[in-house]
């Protein structure tokens, strides 16, 4: 599965999460870790971690219930290096296939 498709399922899944931020603002919020994602995909210098809460404190005060910011926050940076974990090791297997050997 692609990050797309983890944090898909993270949000559609996560009552947590729909219990502290409203619908609307769920899509708009998960619009910006994937914009956050194909920016550090497209080299930006900046930190996963940081950016997403960044966005999370937009929608939700840590001074409320730290453990559920937390567990959020956490699961949503887990997905994150996961997808690219898989990334990085599918295209270091393409790149392995096409290597020609003299």
């Amino acid at each position: 599965m692609t990050f797309y498709d983890n944090i898909n399922e993270f949000f559609e899944k996560n009552i947590i999460i729909k219990n502290i931020i409203d619908e609307p603002n769920i899509y708009i919020f998960q619009s910006k870790i994937i914009k956050e994602y194909k920016n550090i995909l497209n080299g930006t210098d900046e930190y996963f971690e940081d950016n997403i809460m960044d966005i999370f404190n937009e929608y939700f005060d840590r001074c409320d219930d730290a453990d559920i910011y937390d567990d959020i926050c956490n699961n949503i940076i887990f997905i994150y290096y996961k997808s690219t974990l898989k990334l990085n090791r599918n295209y270091y297997d393409i790149f392995k296939k096409k290597k020609i050997y003299l």
